[in-house]
């Protein structure tokens, strides 16, 4: 029920994203329709199940006897946060043991405003999901679900 949205401003982001590559690690972009979902009335912790599961690439199965003591709502965060922490990931630097930053703070702000606009009307921020392949050291982002779509700006990376 998740399909992929062809949008040529996201297209272009994915594109402005690639020419930073990272120095030890690599994004996970996507922008995806939640709209049927909404149509029937899914919650917005299946949702989110629904979607980690579509964009977590880690070859690790999980654990069958966990019992986790909180759901994915949890997560949740508000802009001005989501917004802090996604231009720290995309920045890099210092903060990962890096000794030269990916991007200048200024392009991941104006990558970050860009992503959220392209994520729809009534966004929701959720961060440390713990998305992407666990043998990289720091799995940072922001995963935003909107109205009728759904999108995720992943930096995966190792120091």
């Amino acid at each position: 029920m998740l399909s992929e949205i062809n949008n040529p401003e996201f297209a272009r982001i994915k594109t402005d994203i690639a020419a930073h590559s990272r120095l030890h690690g690599y994004y996970i972009l996507g922008l995806v329709s939640i709209h049927a979902f909404r149509t029937d009335g899914t919650s917005q912790e299946i949702i989110l199940k629904k979607l980690i599961d579509h964009f977590d690439d880690d070859p690790t199965e999980p654990d069958p006897d966990f019992v986790p003591d909180h759901g994915w709502t949890d997560y949740e965060t508000t802009l001005d946060r989501a917004r802090a922490h996604t231009i720290e990931s995309l920045v890099g630097g210092r903060p990962i043991g890096h000794a030269n930053e990916t991007m200048s703070e200024q392009m991941a702000g104006e990558l970050f405003d860009r992503f959220v606009a392209v994520c729809g009307t009534n966004p929701r921020f959720y961060i440390g999901l713990g998305i992407g392949d666990r043998k990289y050291a720091f799995m940072y982002g922001v995963l935003i679900v909107a109205d009728d779509r759904a999108g995720i700006l992943w930096i995966v990376e190792s120091d």
